[in-house]
């Protein structure tokens, strides 16, 4: 095993659910989501099965926030990692490995009840563990930290897969980086950006990095402490990236980081999110939404945070049981998310489920 992948297996907890993937990426660890508590939120639960379940917020963790209602929508049963919709909200891409343990780019429709297609699977993707849409639809990013060539000790890398067709492409300049959670967002020039989470290829420092989505340098947006083991990622229509880290307070909770301009500073603290850790902005930039289990009932639930005064509230949670919460992202052209909650039955099989979540 590199030394690349060691890190990864340290790092990627959630893919104890997925234990087909974790051979490949040589990763047995459990999730950080399921540590004691630290401070959660008080959890509204919302009861259905087979459809649309409404949630709605309620004040928690410092303040009353959260007056929109949601609905969830269950999608497809699946193995995933991290899941967005398209420009559009017409479709949901996800990471993830099929039933015969290979590790793929799948789509479902947002409408739901309809088998997930492959869009990629298999090499050179080994761990595809973030996903990311293109703000015109035409294209998905994929972070990929097991993948790479071997002049890179394997340390990852990122890839772009054209729409509908599926043709898979690295991203030059993505090697070695070992990325992780990544946004595409469009830069002051009119051309899309990736910005993700990693580490520097010369350094090792763990940051937040930006390069041109068509290739090219990557630029730190912030390195080094008191960033650990940075994950997913959101960007302000000002700029402001969050960022989440695991692995940032000795609690064993996840830390929101805030970077304006360069600083480093914490935002939200006490969450048990899982990993890749799934957060996204609403499309007014008002509300920071977080994918995080709540360990006395065992559920993934997500969390709203108003950017403005940090309040917080539960605006949606799933059903008790063996909640396993993985990434999320919103639609770049509506307030519509797709998240996703893989979970083992360890009496039983592997089972996990792509839903979606919209006002």
């Amino acid at each position: 095993m590199t030394d690349a992948r060691g890190d990864f297996r340290r790092s990627a907890g959630v893919l104890c659910a997925v234990a087909s993937l974790a051979a490949v990426a040589g990763n047995p660890g459990c999730s950080r989501a399921k540590e004691a508590p630290g401070q959660t939120v008080t959890a509204t639960s919302a009861s259905g099965t087979g459809g649309a379940t409404a949630a709605s917020g309620t004040g928690g963790g410092g303040g009353a926030g959260g007056d929109a209602s949601y609905a969830i929508t269950p999608l497809a049963p699946a193995i995933a990692l991290d899941a967005t919709p398209d420009a559009g909200a017409a479709y949901v891409y996800f990471t993830g490995v099929d039933a015969g343990g290979r590790a793929g780019v799948f789509r479902v429709s947002a409408r739901g009840g309809a088998s997930a297609a492959e869009i990629a699977v298999g090499p050179p993707l080994v761990a595809p563990l973030g996903i990311a849409a293109s703000a015109d639809g035409g294209r998905v990013f994929v972070a990929d930290p097991g993948a790479g060539s071997s002049a890179f000790d394997d340390a990852g890398a990122l890839f772009a897969i054209d729409l509908p067709g599926g043709a898979l492409a690295p991203v030059r300049g993505g090697e070695g980086l070992r990325a992780r959670g990544l946004e595409v967002v469009r830069g002051a020039d009119g051309e899309e950006q990736l910005v993700f989470s990693g580490r520097d290829r010369e350094d090792g420092q763990p940051g937040v990095f930006a390069m041109p989505a068509r290739g090219g340098e990557a630029a730190a947006i912030a390195k080094g402490s008191p960033l650990v083991d940075p994950s997913g990622v959101a960007v302000a229509g000002g700029g402001d990236v969050f960022v989440c880290d695991p692995l940032a307070s000795p609690d064993g909770a996840a830390t929101i980081f805030r970077i304006e301009d360069g600083f480093v500073s914490p935002f939200a603290t006490g969450l048990r999110a899982g990993y890749p850790c799934g957060l996204a902005l609403t499309r007014d930039d008002a509300a920071l939404l977080v994918l995080t289990r709540d360990p006395a009932r065992g559920a993934a639930e997500v969390v709203r945070i108003e950017v403005a005064t940090g309040a917080r509230s539960t605006v949606a949670t799933g059903a008790a049981g063996d909640g396993e919460p993985g990434g999320l992202h919103r639609a770049k052209a509506a307030d519509v998310f797709a998240f996703v909650d893989a979970f083992v039955d360890h009496g039983a099989e592997e089972q996990g489920s792509v839903f979606l979540l919209s006002q």
